[in-house]
C-alpha cells in the first residue's frame, strides 16, 4: 500500500476521534472552523422606514422582511445548541473522523514547507486563540515577523480544481464561505493585517500544486465582514447564556 492508499482508506480512518486537549480548549467557544453556521443569518421585520425606503417597482418592492446579522438562522441555532451541550457535559461534540479529514491533516505538514520554499516565507505555530470567554479560533500558522497568518486545506482532487477555479475573495466567499468566514475570523482574533489563504495538493503539477489567494484587512469589505462576525458572536453568545440559565 503507497503513501495515497494509506491516507485515503477509509475503511481504516472513518472512526469517532477521542478529544484531546485542543478539543478541550474548544469546549462551549465559537470557533473558526465552524463560525460560518453563525453567518447563515435570519431575518426580521422590517421598520417603518425600511418599508418606505422599498423600491416602488420591481425587486423588493413587496419585500416585508430584510436579512440581519443580529437574528439567528436555523443553523445557527442548532450550532448554539450543541455549545450549549458542551458545557452542559464538559465534553466536544464527537466527530466521525472521515479519510478526508485525516488525509488533509497528514498532508499539511508537506504543503507548510511547499508554502514556505514557493514564497520564502517563514511560519510559526500558535495554537488556539481565544476570543473572550466564548470564542475562538486555531490558525494553521503565523507567518514569522509580520502580522500575517495561513490557512491551509489539502484537498482531494477534484475539489483542488475548484480552488484553482478562483480569482479573489469574493469568489472565495460565495463559493466556499466556510473558508472565507474562517480565514476572518483568524484574521481577527490575531488581531492580523493579512491572511494567506491556500489550498495544496502535492499530485498536481508545480504550478497548480499551490493555490494562493490573500485577504487584506484594510479591505473595505472585508472590514465589513470582520465587523458581522463580532455581530454574529455577540447574539450567538447571548443566546447561549440565556439558555444556560433556564437549564442550569
Amino acid at each position: 500500500m503507497n503513501f495515497f492508499d494509506e491516507i485515503t482508506d477509509a475503511e481504516r480512518v472513518k472512526q469517532y476521534k477521542e478529544p484531546d486537549e485542543w478539543d478541550k480548549q474548544r469546549v462551549g467557544r465559537f470557533t473558526g472552523s465552524e463560525i460560518h453556521k453563525l453567518m447563515k443569518f435570519g431575518k426580521r421585520p422590517m421598520t417603518d422606514e425600511e418599508l418606505k425606503a422599498r423600491p416602488k417597482t420591481g425587486k423588493g418592492s413587496q419585500a416585508k422582511t430584510v436579512a440581519d446579522f443580529s437574528v439567528l438562522s436555523d443553523t445557527a441555532r442548532t450550532y448554539i445548541y450543541s455549545k450549549v451541550a458542551e458545557v452542559m457535559t464538559g465534553e466536544p461534540k464527537p466527530e466521525i473522523y472521515a479519510y478526508q479529514l485525516f488525509y488533509g491533516k497528514q498532508t499539511e505538514p508537506i504543503a507548510i514547507e511547499y508554502f514556505e520554499e514557493v514564497t520564502g516565507l517563514k511560519t510559526e505555530i500558535i495554537g488556539f486563540v481565544e476570543y473572550t470567554d466564548h470564542a475562538g479560533a486555531t490558525p494553521d500558522r503565523m507567518i514569522a515577523g509580520v502580522k500575517e497568518g495561513l490557512e491551509m486545506k489539502c484537498p482531494i482532487f477534484e475539489k483542488h480544481i475548484e480552488y484553482l477555479m478562483l480569482t479573489d475573495q469574493y469568489d472565495l466567499k460565495a463559493n466556499f464561505p466556510e473558508n472565507y468566514w474562517q480565514c476572518l475570523m483568524e484574521m481577527m482574533v490575531t488581531n492580523s493585517d493579512r491572511w494567506h489563504f491556500c489550498a495544496f495538493h502535492p499530485y498536481f503539477p508545480e504550478k497548480t500544486r499551490l493555490f494562493h489567494l490573500i485577504l487584506e484587512s484594510s479591505n473595505t469589505d472585508i472590514q465589513e465582514d470582520l465587523e458581522s462576525i463580532r455581530t454574529a458572536i455577540a447574539s450567538a453568545v447571548k443566546e447561549k447564556l440565556q439558555i444556560l440559565k433556564i437549564l442550569l
